[in-house]
């Protein structure tokens, strides 16, 4: 081979093609298509709505959370007295009555928050007799109470 020869001369590619003017198409295809690209507007009409000048967006006193705690039953057996101390939650009850009417009134707070499940918990220490929790059983289910559960026994804290 005789002569010297530099890279990409004619005789080593024999079809020449003209970089100048496809760099030139490219670009003016990218302007086109950048010109031709719409956005999203991401500005617009936002739609609130605000209170009344003479009052808020709400009718009456404003209401504070419903605080709900479980309904739970303690028993305890008061040898001194002879007899079962009852207390619902915090309230010591003595009558049948006063026991009914206090979970009944915890259970119109769970109506108010819109549970309609809620467990009633009674929580006897073994030295009370089965009678006496068994009674306290029916007067739950007498008020129609059904889902009742039986606890270990808490430390109760009475008098």
């Amino acid at each position: 081979m005789g002569g010297t020869q530099n890279i990409g001369e004619a005789s080593d590619n024999p079809v020449e093609i003209n970089v100048t003017a496809m760099v030139d198409v490219i670009f003016c295809l990218c302007i086109f298509f950048m010109c031709s690209f719409h956005f999203k507007q991401l500005e617009g009409r936002i739609d609130a709505w605000m209170p009344k000048e003479d009052r808020g967006n709400q009718q009456g006193p404003p209401k504070g959370p419903i605080i709900l705690e479980e309904i739970r039953i303690f028993m305890r057996w008061d040898a001194a007295a002879g007899a079962t101390l009852r207390k619902v939650v915090k309230n010591d009850v003595s009558s049948d009555a006063e026991l009914v009417d206090a979970v009944l009134a915890m259970k119109r707070d769970y109506e108010k928050a819109g549970k309609s499940v809620f467990p009633v918990i009674i929580d006897a220490t073994p030295d009370v007799p089965w009678q006496e929790v068994v009674h306290v059983l029916d007067l739950c289910k007498g008020q129609k109470l059904s889902d009742i559960e039986f606890a270990e026994p808490m430390q109760y804290q009475g008098r």
